[in-house]
Order: structure tokens, then C-alpha cells, then sequence
């Protein structure tokens, strides 16, 4: 595992992107251009965990910190998650400071949490990380939960300060869709809701990021105080840089 906490110590921001397509190419690609991490979509892929381990030893052979992205705050998906090695967890729709608490103890072992244990998975290199392994888990599993909703901004404070929490992350899709704008990310108000969650979380101290689709934008929650962006979708992408083939060759 490749943690991902250390990358928010860091003096610049960082880089990386979600990732939809079961495609290692991809992540091994991202990783030499110099994306420092990548989140798997379980939420929205069409797979799961069975192709989950198969990226994350991708992504960490191109030098990537790989994180999964739940479908939900559930015990299981999160478990087998973090068995496979994810170095952190990504927890969607945290509307209060109550969901974000359970998020950390799903994700850390006993004393701090209820995490299920075992010596023989991937992420304790099947039994050969040994005892210290469940210690050395809660000290580096990234927990992060993923803000998206009206609810979820009017409760950010609270959030933001759970204990045990490494990092919030903002949705701006479905902010923009629940705000109704309908997946317009470059909607003014929008910007000003992201960009306010970002000082509120400076302010309180929590490392924050989000995804963005628009360097523009992307450069203003940097200036704002944003630590770690997901640029992107492999599949958008992807399919982005078709576009632009075709365009350079006037087809």
C-alpha cells in the first residue's frame, strides 16, 4: 500500500483522477504522467471488488496512492476494500457529523472503530505484516467523506471537525444536480459553494479536495486552500482526448 495521508503534507497540492473503466493501462499511464493518486468508482463502475485488487496492484506498480470510492457507508464494501489494500476510503453522501463518525468506525480497527478483522488478506501481505499490522492500519487508512448535498454543506463545520477523519472531499455533481443545475459545474453559484466549503474546511484545519472537470476552476480551489484534486474521469477523459484527435484533423 502506497498511504495516502502523506501526500496532504506535502507544500503543493496533488493530482489524481476517479476511475470507471477497468483499465490498469489507464492507471499505470496516469502514474508516469505523474498523477500522484487515483480513486476507484465502486459507486458508479459496473464492477467490483473482484476488479478492484486487480487496479489498485496496478496503480501502485505506476507509483499511485489508491483510493476506493464506496457505494455506500457499508461495513462490507468498505472491509473488502481496505483487505484488497486501498489506502483509503472514500464515503459518498456524508450529511452529518453522525455519518462522518460512523465512516471512521467502519474504516479502523478496535479500540478506534469495528473494522472486521484478519491476518491472511492482501493488505497484511497474507499474514506476513504480522500482529503490527492492525495498529499500522489505523495509523495510515485514509478516511475521507465525500460532501455532496445541501444537507452536507449546511452540516461542513461539524463534519469537517469528526474526529478521526483525515480529509473531506466535495462532490460538485451532484451538489450542482441536488442544487438544481443539473450537472452545470460551471454554474456561479456553485463555484461559490465549493469554494466556501474549501476555506471553511482551511479554517477549521481538515485537508480538503474535490473533483473538478475545468483547470480555470481548478486553479481557484487551489488558490483557496484545496489540497488534492481529482482532475477528471478516466472514461471523460478518455473520451475528451478522442475529441480532440478529431478536431486537430478538422473530421
Amino acid at each position: 500500500m502506497i498511504p495516502f495521508y502523506p501526500l496532504l503534507t506535502q507544500e503543493e497540492p496533488v493530482v489524481g483522477t476517479f476511475i470507471q473503466s477497468a483499465s490498469p493501462e489507464f492507471l499505470e499511464a496516469a502514474g508516469y504522467a505523474g498523477f500522484r493518486f487515483a480513486a476507484v468508482d465502486l459507486e458508479h463502475a459496473s464492477y467490483g471488488t473482484e476488479t478492484l485488487v486487480h487496479l489498485i496492484r496496478a496503480g501502485e506498480a505506476a507509483g499511485l496512492s489508491m483510493l476506493s470510492r464506496v457505494p455506500a457507508p457499508d461495513a462490507a464494501w468498505i472491509k473488502k476494500s481496505l483487505d484488497l489494500g486501498a489506502a483509503g476510503i472514500i464515503v459518498p453522501n456524508v450529511d452529518t457529523a453522525e455519518q462522518a463518525a460512523e465512516a471512521v468506525r467502519l474504516c479502523r480497527f478496535t479500540p478506534d472503530g469495528v473494522r472486521g478483522a484478519c491476518p491472511g488478506v492482501r493488505a497484511n501481505r497474507y499474514g506476513a505484516g504480522g500482529p503490527e499490522y492492525y495498529a499500522r492500519a489505523n495509523r495510515d487508512t485514509a478516511v475521507m467523506a465525500l460532501v455532496e448535498s445541501p444537507e452536507g454543506v449546511k452540516n461542513f463545520d461539524a463534519i469537517a471537525a469528526t474526529p478521526g477523519l483525515t480529509a473531506v472531499f466535495l462532490g460538485p455533481v451532484d451538489l450542482s444536480v441536488a442544487m438544481g443545475y443539473r450537472g452545470d459545474l460551471d454554474a456561479p453559484e456553485v463555484h461559490d459553494v465549493l469554494l466556501d466549503m474549501v476555506r471553511r474546511a482551511v479554517r477549521i484545519g481538515v485537508p480538503v479536495g474535490a473533483l473538478a472537470l475545468s483547470p480555470a476552476f481548478s486553479r481557484e480551489l487551489f488558490d483557496a486552500g484545496l489540497r488534492f484534486l481529482a482532475y477528471g474521469i478516466d472514461t471523460i477523459l478518455m473520451y475528451q482526448k478522442c475529441r480532440e484527435v478529431l478536431q486537430s484533423l478538422s473530421v
